[in-house]
Parts: C-alpha cells; sequence; structure tokens
C-alpha cells in the first residue's frame, strides 16, 4: 500500500502458474477482486524501454506472490493506471443486448461492473452495452456473459462470439460424452 501511494518501485518474488519462481520490479497500482474465481490480483506497472510504450500493464495472482521488497526508487510523476489499462484493450469492444425484464439491466451493471462500459438505451426496454476488455480479461468475461441468462444477448465482437461459440461447442461434446459414458 505504501508503495502504491507513494509510487514507489517494489521487487516481488513469484511464483508463475506454471510452478517457476519469477522476480519482478513493478509499480503497484490497484488490487482487484475476481469474484468468479474468489481471488485478488495486483495491477501493476511494468517499465517498458520503448519510449513510447513507458509502462506495461502486469497483473499478479496475489495468493502466488512470496515475498515483496519495498526499494528506495520511485516514479518521477503519477501514472495514470486507467489509461495504461486503455491501451490493453482490443480494438473492438464486446456488444451485448440486455432487455430490461426482472431488473435485467440492473443487474447486468452490477454483474460487469468491475470493467469498462458504456450503456445506451436502444428502445423502452431494450440497452446496448459495450464492454471494454483485454486478452487477460477475456476467459472470465466469456465466463460471467455465458453465466448471465436469456435476457444477455452477444452482438459483436467477431472474436469474443468465436470464443464463445467454441466454449459453448466444447460444453456439448462434453455433456455428449459424459451422456454415453452412463448409457
Amino acid at each position: 500500500l505504501m508503495a502504491q501511494k507513494q509510487c514507489r518501485y517494489v521487487d516481488i518474488d513469484y511464483t508463475s502458474p506454471e510452478g517457476r519462481r519469477t522476480r519482478h520490479h513493478l509499480i503497484p497500482a490497484r488490487l482487484e477482486y475476481s469474484v468468479k474465481n474468489d481471488k485478488f490480483r495486483l495491477l501493476a506497472l511494468e517499465p517498458r524501454k520503448a519510449a513510447s510504450i513507458p509502462f506495461k500493464l502486469k497483473i499478479l495472482n496475489v495468493s502466488r506472490i512470496q515475498s515483496i521488497l519495498l526499494l528506495e526508487k520511485t516514479l518521477s510523476s503519477p501514472v495514470d493506471l486507467n489509461a495504461v489499462i486503455r491501451r490493453t484493450y482490443y480494438k473492438e469492444p464486446l456488444k451485448l443486448r440486455i432487455v430490461n425484464r426482472r431488473n435485467a439491466l440492473e443487474r447486468a451493471m452490477l454483474h460487469f461492473a468491475n470493467y469498462e462500459k458504456n450503456t445506451t438505451k436502444i428502445d423502452e426496454d431494450t440497452y446496448e452495452c459495450l464492454i471494454y476488455y483485454n486478452q487477460a480479461m477475456e476467459t472470465e468475461l466469456l465466463i460471467e456473459v455465458m453465466s448471465f441468462g436469456p435476457m444477455l444477448k452477444v452482438i459483436g465482437n467477431e472474436k469474443f462470439l468465436k470464443s464463445l461459440q467454441s466454449r459453448l461447442e466444447k460444453q456439448r461434446m462434453l455433456i455428449y460424452t459424459q451422456r454415453a459414458h452412463r448409457n
């Protein structure tokens, strides 16, 4: 928390998902909680050598952090984390159509509260919601969209639609395989 408030670098000893120990020199920027995965993530800034993009967004699972050492090095000026995150978004946002029955709009706004979004009223009970996301967010967003129900329809983007179709096909095949083994 001190490093985040003072824009100070930290040395993080981290265990990757593959089990490799790595070290990172980062500036902690924000903690996020994933309800779906029941885990905290650290959003941090990783310095880049390219002058055009001075920082890269790094996302670490907090439970995989082995130790953190506060360093003396600080940033000379604060960095807009939201601008860094926006640079990582896909060019085309996810486009959802929400039919506002049984408080679907309110539920969707709560359900997708941790994403940057823009919602527009189409008619009396229909809304269009654009959700901006990047590759690191895609799987969780896919699961959240699938769990929402029939009041929500994915109408774009093509990349997300293909991922959704692939995921649904895998689930269909899994169900088919399970039924075949029972018989």
